[in-house]
């Protein structure tokens, strides 16, 4: 066993290292400079995807309202322009915050909006500001406003004398305005 032994720690210190078998200082510097420039382009490319994925929630909400308010003039001959209107055609869940997180943690954050007078309430996840903005008695545009900086908001259109509905997803950041349909 001792010969063993010997003859590992002769071996081994006679034993001669390459010096090409290990990185160098400036191949290490070049690696994570490269890493560097790929995160830097990649990182906004999610950040975009991420917000273009909210987007599609309010997207979603606006075209049901847009639908809801077409229902309640077929049958009413009237411009639906309330939470309370559109709530007979489908349901106006709103969160009681205009925060994301609060909306996620809070206990009963939601809340049913489809008997109420409003005219504005919070998306259910609180990303959004629904907004539903009558002009005379022939149209009425429902907004989703984001609650974020960086936000994409959604408009929408439904207008009684031709009967049109409209629905755009917003490609800059900032509060949507009306459209025309």
């Amino acid at each position: 066993m001792i010969t063993l032994k010997k003859q590992l720690i002769s071996y081994l210190s006679k034993r001669k290292f390459k010096s090409q078998s290990a990185f160098t200082l400036v191949e290490l510097i070049v690696v994570v400079v490269i890493i560097g420039i790929l995160s830097s382009i990649a990182i906004p490319s999610f950040q975009s995807a991420a917000e273009k994925a909210k987007q599609k929630e309010a997207s979603t909400a606006v075209g049901s309202y847009l639908k809801a308010a077409q229902a309640f003039y077929t049958e009413y001959g009237t411009l639906a322009y309330r939470a309370v209107d559109i709530g007979e055609y489908v349901k106006v869940t709103a969160c009681r915050y205009n925060s994301a997180q609060n909306c996620k943690t809070r206990p009963n954050a939601l809340v049913d909006y489809s008997r109420s007078t409003t005219t504005n309430w919070y998306s259910q996840s609180g990303n959004y500001r629904i907004i539903l903005s009558r002009t005379g008695n022939t149209r009425l545009n429902v907004l989703a406003n984001p609650n974020t900086p960086s936000g994409l908001g959604v408009a929408g259109c439904f207008n009684v004398s031709t009967g049109a509905t409209k629905l755009e997803d917003k490609s800059t950041t900032g509060t949507v305005r009306a459209i025309q349909c």
